[in-house]
């Protein structure tokens, strides 16, 4: 019975295999990003934070725009980075005043980590730093429908 089970199990993984290569590769159907989208769901994956500047942990309203502070990140494949970032995230970017002058609290403990100073127009930013952790402005990104910034910061873990 377990080499039935055994047999049956790798014949339907590799029954999937032409599925999603036809699906990933070229599949030109309406109904292709959905499909796409529910194998990529079925098998439980993530995108990295990495990418995506982790979730958000806090979020400021400004009236027209809101300020959006993502988790601080510093995942690695096994284990902690000594170093990594966290994003500050500006949306929608048409509506952002012409000079942006913040503080954030990057570690939750009710005080400042640090200040950017940023000018949406010209993609200009600048750091000041009110805490040993954090080490510099890393860079400025315009996203999907958001202005950020990442600053780079030591991990106070390790």
């Amino acid at each position: 019975m377990a080499k039935v089970k055994s047999v049956l199990g790798y014949s339907v993984a590799a029954l999937c295999i032409p599925v999603m290569m036809v699906a990933v590769l070229g599949l030109r159907l309406p109904m292709a990003p959905a499909l796409i989208l529910g194998f990529v769901s079925a098998t439980g994956l993530k995108h990295s934070a990495n990418w995506t500047g982790g979730e958000v942990v806090q979020t400021l309203e400004h009236g027209t725009y809101r300020t959006e502070v993502h988790r601080p990140v510093f995942d690695a494949l096994i284990g902690e980075h000594k170093k990594g970032f966290i994003q500050v995230a500006w949306r929608p970017p048409a509506a952002l005043p012409a000079r942006i002058d913040e503080e954030i609290d990057a570690d939750a403990d009710g005080q400042a980590d640090f200040r950017i100073r940023l000018e949406p127009a010209t993609k200009q930013a600048s750091l000041t730093s009110y805490s040993p952790n954090v080490i510099e402005l890393q860079g400025v990104y315009n996203l999907d429908e958001t202005l950020a910034v990442r600053v780079r910061l030591k991990n106070p873990r390790r």
